[in-house]
């Protein structure tokens, strides 16, 4: 059973959810994140989600498939693989003279992802009736909404870390609000670091990255190029690569056969940059892209279109399925949040 359905089968049909209905289905929810996080199969058909990885997710976190990412009009729009070459080396130039931001004494990194999903629920679904599941077939519907994740990071490690999410509320689902704390980053139920995902050993040569990165295929993906792209953009969007590093992959990214690039891209809070997006054909030409500032090679945000795929509803402009802004700045506290939510 996906999230919404969870959260659907807490709802009465003529009244607004009870708070007992809802902190039951919070506690759901935060057991199917850890269902996901720890690889148990699912009960819906695989559905890629709009961030492949989100590595500062809580354990606690609730975690919303989306619709699988198919290229939609970029083929009028997308530059030739040389273009993309010559714009991934540009950032990767510009990006060495960037200087990351440091939070100073009692001062917070603060990573802000904003993103509009397509959460969508349905198909042949397990439904709990009396106590036991049963197998039922949920019409299949798609809706967009929003969703807002702030990680605040110390800059002595060894204080509180605070993660907070907050979705907004679709038709016929409540908003959600979830904080999490950590001291150090990390507690028995959640683990905060996004810099855990961030190998120590990338190197700082675009060459020398790109057989990095192909020396670990392991046969996932539909291909080896595929697994590439994917790899490289996982480690990218967590916002926390360093400059030197983050140079290179942005290179070792100009290696990888079917690259293209569409410059002027707005991410979900308006702020332009590059999208770089790769399209599969064993994927009907599924297409996810990162969206990055070529001035410091920092992910400002990713894109995802829908175009040959059956089961995708887009629910914006050219297709458009998934969309999201990140932002790392330094602030000097964090603001006042409601008190952590239940770990299930």
């Amino acid at each position: 059973m996906d999230e919404l359905t969870l959260l659907r089968s807490t709802r009465d049909e003529s009244l607004a959810p009870s708070d007992e209905k809802l902190q039951a289905a919070r506690t759901q929810l935060l057991d199917r994140a850890r269902d996901l996080r720890e690889g148990r199969p699912r009960r819906l058909p695989r559905r890629r989600p709009l961030l492949a990885r989100v590595a500062w997710t809580a354990a606690g976190a609730v975690v919303v498939t989306v619709g699988v990412v198919v290229a939609g009009n970029l083929g009028q729009s997308a530059p030739p693989a040389s273009a993309a070459q010559k714009v991934l080396r540009h950032a990767a130039a510009e990006t060495i003279k960037y200087s990351d931001p440091v939070a100073g004494p009692g001062q917070y990194l603060h990573l802000r992802q904003h993103s509009r999903w397509q959460g969508c629920s349905g198909g042949k679904l397990d439904v709990e009736q009396n106590g036991q599941l049963v197998p039922t077939e949920v019409p299949y519907v798609c809706e967009p909404y929003d969703d807002t994740r702030d990680l605040y990071m110390p800059a002595d490690s060894g204080r509180e870390w605070v993660w907070h999410l907050v979705t907004t509320a679709t038709s016929d689902l409540p908003g959600i609000d979830i904080v999490q704390r950590a001291v150090g980053g990390k507690s028995d139920d959640v683990d905060l670091r996004p810099m855990n995902d961030v190998p120590a050993d990338i190197p700082t040569d675009a060459q020398d990255a790109y057989k990095w990165i192909d020396d670990r295929y392991d046969g996932s993906s539909s291909n080896r190029d595929e697994a590439n792209f994917v790899r490289i953009t996982d480690i990218l969007r967590t916002g926390m690569v360093p400059a030197a590093s983050r140079a290179a992959l942005l290179g070792a990214l100009a290696k990888v056969p079917g690259v293209t690039i569409t410059e002027n891209v707005a991410n979900l809070d308006g702020v332009r940059g590059v999208a770089i997006g790769r399209s599969e054909p064993a994927r009907e030409d599924a297409r996810q892209e990162i969206i990055i500032d070529p001035n410091t090679g920092l992910v400002i945000g990713e894109r995802t279109l829908a175009g040959r795929a059956p089961d995708q509803i887009p629910w914006g402009p050219d297709g458009l399925t998934g969309l999201s802004a990140l932002q790392l700045t330094v602030v000097d506290a964090v603001p006042d949040l409601p008190a952590d939510s239940p770990q299930g």
